[in-house]
């Protein structure tokens, strides 16, 4: 049997570990996996080096057969699961950035702890126009990205906004693992809420020792540059009378090359915002929903720290609340039995 140690070492791995690789081949230009998943059915699969399935075969559900729900999930999570373990394990760009529903957790996870390790003002020079379109409303104040002016009553429904590291991926990963073997993001996040004013300077130069960049404070970028760009303008979702409408925000300095490390989704369903601080906790809690969300995706449980609950990936959202034999992950108050992974403990 292959090891499917993705994190560190092979003890942290079988915290959280339900799927198995059992046979690695590559012909050519493609790659066949075995994998044995949390239920013991067998899948061979083969993709190619850009991550796409080709073939599926699994002894459970014969293709003859129409699968039920539950069984499309199944299948779903075992090709994500191949899809991130050729990632990790044969350098093979092979995992979508938000393509069915998930992405790559390692960016969500470091992408969580640079805009923690930000003081509020460094945060509000890097997102202030995401603050300020979330605030205006509370605030009844005009939003940096107006709602359609053909609609009298136009509601947001979420506020997107595509952001990228600036290190070098296989830096992220690493750092991303670290994380993982010391319940870093539950460490960081219990920081925000008793020390919300702190500075940044001395976290900001730690922070680059951990992670090299692509840019320098002397290059003329802020210190939140330093390790995070803006992808993408921001994009607001209205809820008008018919299709949801996207509204676009100015997209001065956002590098849509980059590959995108996280996108923001937060909506109206999320806590209020009435501060930056309150917007820094937000922010943390979400991208920490979001790789959770990944690791369930993919029939992983997800490392201690990212075992919460709230509104991650808007794609898997929406699985949780109409796909009822999945837990309700995205639910705050929900109780989850982290042992099952994604089915509920009734079914």
């Amino acid at each position: 049997m292959i090891a499917t140690d993705l994190h560190g070492t092979p003890d942290n791995h079988t915290l959280f570990s339900i799927m198995n690789v059992t046979d690695h081949t590559e012909h050519g230009r493609e790659i066949t996996l075995r994998i044995t998943d949390h239920t013991d059915a067998d899948h061979r699969l083969t993709l190619t080096r850009t991550g796409t399935v080709t073939d599926h075969w699994c002894d459970q559900y014969p293709s003859d057969d129409d699968p039920t729900p539950l069984e499309r999930e199944r299948l779903a999570r075992a090709e994500r699961f191949a899809r991130y373990y050729l990632k990790r394990r044969s350098d093979v760009e092979a995992v979508e950035p938000y393509t069915d529903g998930i992405t790559d957790p390692d960016p969500l996870v470091v992408t969580a702890l640079v805009l923690a390790a930000m003081s509020q003002e460094t945060l509000t020079e890097r997102l202030g126009t995401y603050y300020e379109q979330l605030t205006a409303s509370q605030a009844d104040d005009s939003p940096p990205v107006s709602p359609p002016q053909t609609t009298a009553a136009a509601e947001c429904q979420s506020v997107e906004q595509d952001i990228c590291l600036t290190a070098p991926a296989e830096a992220v990963a690493q750092l991303s693992d670290v994380l993982h073997e010391i319940d870093g993001l539950a460490t960081v996040r219990h920081v925000l809420d008793v020390c919300p004013d702190r500075g940044d300077s001395d976290l900001l130069e730690r922070l680059g020792r951990l992670l090299p960049t692509t840019a320098t404070d002397g290059d003329g970028a802020g210190r939140g540059e330093r390790f995070l760009r803006l992808a993408s303008p921001l994009r607001v979702h209205w809820e008008t009378d018919g299709p949801t409408r996207v509204e676009y925000g100015d997209d001065i300095g956002s590098d849509a090359d980059t590959p995108i490390s996280a996108r923001l989704q937060l909506t109206a369903a999320h806590r209020p915002v009435i501060s930056v601080a309150a917007f820094q906790r937000t922010l943390v809690d979400h991208l920490r929903c979001q790789a959770r969300d990944c690791y369930v995706g993919m029939g992983l449980r997800p490392p201690s720290h990212l075992r919460v609950t709230g509104r991650g990936i808007s794609a898997c959202t929406d699985r949780y609340e109409h796909l009822d034999t999945l837990q309700n992950y995205h639910d705050d108050h929900a109780i989850v039995d982290w042992t099952q992974l994604g089915a509920r403990p009734d079914r």
